[in-house]
């Protein structure tokens, strides 16, 4: 009887440790669930409720469920494209960009934030988040999504695993386009191994350079790497603008069509050369043929 009391505890408390509560994003036209860690292939084994970590609600840690904040083209606009948008935040939180996705939208194309699972050191769990939300975009035809049309974003760590996205997915499967505003590219770089050791909340703290190495993503390029928009910013302090050169050049090499832009100012946030920026995104994916509906 002891032991049947002792086991039912036990199952009771692994119940509680896989069902935590998990928060959704204000703004979005629909959101989507891809899984939880109950669910999905891989788990980060996360055990702590999900939360918001600012007053605005726009940043979030302790994510243990993929969802989607859906942001529907403006109808009449509507040309197709689709991106997903993996936010940045070090791989320890975060921070989705809701001004932007709603830019997108009323510019014709849809948008899904992606909330992804932060990797609690099990790199593979944000990968399959992002891998999972491109193939969903592709389902979603009664938005007016064009298949072929479905790209990539993500700004510093979300800019680095769009890249390691676009470069990992069977080449059948690969986005259409990559944009990657300041992307922390160079996972073995100094200014990941800080305090906060970005790459450490990837890999897990005891990684090995080698693994490091392995997930650089100017280390995966190919000829087969979709198209790729660089955007950085010279006073950037977070992510320097030369961190991504190494993988632009990589990208030349390989004959990807690949634009780079660094602006004069704009910090970790492109914020002071948004409009500009937003500017040569559209032209850069007309120049693609994208936009043609």
């Amino acid at each position: 009887m002891k032991r049947f009391y002792t086991l039912a505890l036990a199952l009771i408390a692994f119940a509680f440790a896989t069902a935590q509560q998990t928060v959704s994003l204000e703004g979005a036209d629909e959101t989507v669930r891809l899984w939880d860690n109950t669910t999905a292939k891989h788990s980060n084994h996360q055990t702590r409720n999900e939360q918001f970590s600012n007053k605005k609600k726009t940043s979030m840690r302790y994510t243990s469920s993929c969802e989607l904040y859906i942001f529907k083209a403006d109808a009449e606009k509507n040309t197709g494209v689709a991106i997903a948008i993996c936010p940045g935040g070090g791989y320890m939180k975060l921070g989705f960009n809701v001004p932007t996705a709603k830019w997108f939208a009323s510019n014709g194309i849809t948008v899904a934030l992606v909330k992804y699972r932060l990797p609690n050191g099990y790199k593979e769990v944000p990968l399959e988040d992002a891998m999972g939300a491109l193939r969903y975009l592709r389902t979603r035809t009664d938005l007016g999504i064009d298949p072929a049309k479905v790209g990539i974003s993500g700004n510093s760590a979300g800019g680095h695993l769009s890249a390691w996205t676009s470069n990992t997915m069977p080449d059948e499967e690969k986005p259409a386009f990559a944009i990657l505003h300041y992307p922390a590219i160079d996972r073995n770089a100094p200014l990941y191994l800080n305090t906060f050791n970005t790459t450490g909340s990837l890999l897990g703290m005891d990684y090995a350079e080698a693994e490091a190495e392995a997930i650089s993503a100017q280390n995966m390029v190919t000829a087969k790497t979709p198209p790729t928009l660089l955007m950085l910013c010279d006073d950037d302090k977070s992510v320097p603008p030369t961190s991504p050169l190494d993988y632009y050049e990589a990208l030349i090499r390989h004959g990807v069509k690949a634009s780079i832009h660094i602006f004069p100012k704009g910090g970790h946030s492109l914020k002071q050369s948004l409009e500009e920026s937003r500017t040569l995104t559209l032209d850069w994916l007309d120049w693609l043929g994208l936009l043609k509906k």
